[in-house]
């Protein structure tokens, strides 16, 4: 009897296995290490590089025009058309609004449909960082179409995030004088979430979202390929000061501490955490942070927005230096859950792409591009009430608005962010530069003991599938392929390189 019910623990414990396309071999679980040599590592202690981009197609939006859709339909084939172009992350936007639609709630079918879209990206190898997204707090910030603005300002668009029970305005103006954030009735909804203000059920609006984390974790506890989760997308700004740093720490202590119970309970591991700084990050590019020790956990992220010569006016150089500044202060690596440039022209911004890319890899970071289809009808696209959407959708697949005529993904991009990159290096990466237009790599690294030698991992994109491969201090090299692709593996000495091209 006693084996029987020991069987049957087994079979209720183990995790469900993605579909019969899926890898025979799960992708090995994550987890971050601390201090002066900080990385994201493996379970066979290869320092692995997070290259992925974000996708927004779970996200509640606000649809400010009603004939547009405000996200694009998800399917399985974007998880495939994702891992063809060579990434191995998705960054995956879900909403609080969905998750809670009432106060307490817990949407079981929204879960399902996050649960199916970790699944499909299991399926090819994609690792997924579940992202508690919002923009400029909630849905429920827009202007109504019925109110006219007072001179100087202008109507706000409803956005993402917070449910409309959690959105605690104060019955402050929606209008605002520029960007979204500023719209006084945004600035009160974060005050009163710093403050744990309740809601009409009595309950604190940040305790709420803090419950909804802890049940988040606990359904995916025991997922491995969930690379960890974004605790939340550019915070942003109340009143008071302390907002962007005390405030914003103590929201943070009590989401990882739920987020560590959620995993116990749900029998699993305490998978990665990614801390962001607040909106204004993004938009200066630096910013204050919360102080180090504002969490006992070791397991932890610092995930900037760098969007340096982007939506930020400092030079690329410098978005990496605070970046790593702050990661520094607190044991901690960094990815970079946010870039993206989004000109007229694709390759008006090829070469800054290049130089990011040229940044990344030196610091040996991984990041998020933003992002991978946007609806005509986002927010992003449609910029108030009523309003008409832009021309184009300047997502990595590029729209024609307001029909949603899907475009090629223009090499001016695609090439770079396909670039031959290493996904998994046992020991300690020493350099790497990689070439996404001339098909170049060179990987350099160090690994000292015995254990865990043989989980070199590199990709090589399809264009670039017979380029020479060169090799000092690495044996057994095998050349697999997935979509046309090249994935070299390999078994490294205590000094090794590996050269493409």
């Amino acid at each position: 009897m006693r084996a029987f019910l020991v069987a049957v623990a087994a079979i209720l414990l183990t995790p469900v296995l993605p579909s019969a396309a899926a890898s025979a071999e799960p992708l090995p679980r994550l987890h971050a290490t601390h201090g002066k040599h900080a990385a994201i590592r493996d379970q066979h202690d290869a320092q692995v590089l997070l290259h992925g981009i974000n996708v927004n197609q779970l996200g509640e939006y606000f649809q400010a025009d009603p004939d547009l859709a405000p996200v694009v339909p998800i399917a399985r084939t974007d998880f495939r058309d994702i891992a063809r172009l060579g990434f191995n992350t998705v960054r995956l936007v879900v909403s609080w609004s969905a998750l809670e639609p009432t106060p307490g709630a817990y949407d079981e079918d929204y879960v399902a449909r996050i649960r199916q879209a970790v699944r499909w990206a299991a399926s090819y190898d994609l690792y997924v960082v579940l992202d508690m997204h919002q923009d400029a707090y909630g849905i429920a910030v827009d202007t109504p179409l019925d109110e006219t603005c007072p001179d100087g300002t202008h109507p706000n668009n409803g956005w993402d995030g917070a449910p409309a029970w959690a959105t605690i305005t104060d019955d402050a103006s929606t209008c605002t004088t520029g960007e979204r954030e500023l719209a006084p009735a945004v600035r009160h909804a974060w005050q009163n979430f710093f403050d744990d203000v309740p809601a009409a059920d009595g309950v604190g609006v940040q305790t709420h979202l803090v419950d909804t984390w802890g049940r988040l974790a606990e359904d995916f506890a025991r997922v491995r390929n969930v690379a960890g989760y974004d605790l939340l997308n550019e915070p942003g700004f109340g009143y008071d000061a302390s907002n962007s740093t005390t405030d914003l720490g103590r929201f943070y202590a009590r989401a990882i501490t739920a987020i560590r119970a959620g995993e116990d309970w749900g029998y699993g591991y305490h998978h990665i955490v990614f801390w962001e700084p607040s909106v204004l990050w993004s938009a200066l590019g630096s910013n204050p942070v919360p102080d180090r020790g504002f969490s006992t956990d070791k397991n932890l992220v610092f995930a900037p927005h760098i969007y340096a010569e982007s939506l930020s006016p400092n030079p690329i150089p410098s978005g990496f230096t605070s970046a790593q500044q702050v990661a520094r202060q607190h044991g901690v690596t960094v990815w970079g859950g946010e870039y993206g440039f989004w000109p007229t022209d694709p390759a008006d911004a090829a070469d800054t792409l290049d130089r990011y890319a040229a940044a990344e890899d030196a610091h040996l970071y991984g990041g998020a591009w933003w992002d991978w289809k946007q609806a005509c009808g986002n927010p992003h696209v449609v910029h108030q009430p009523g309003g008409e959407p832009d021309p184009v959708s300047p997502s990595l697949n590029r729209y024609t608005c307001p029909d949603q005529v899907a475009q090629p993904i223009d090499p001016a991009f695609g090439d770079t962010l396909s670039r031959p990159t290493a996904r998994a290096v046992p020991g300690t990466i020493t350099r790497l530069t990689s070439d996404g237009r001339a098909g170049t790599l060179d990987l350099k690294g160090t690994h000292a003991g015995r254990a865990g030698r043989c989980a070199l991992r590199v990709f090589v994109p399809a264009r670039f599938a017979d380029a020479r491969v060169r090799t000092e201090g690495i044996r057994h090299l095998k050349r697999s392929r997935d979509q046309g692709n090249v994935v070299l593996r390999g078994c490294v000495a205590d000094s090794f390189r590996l050269r493409v091209g």
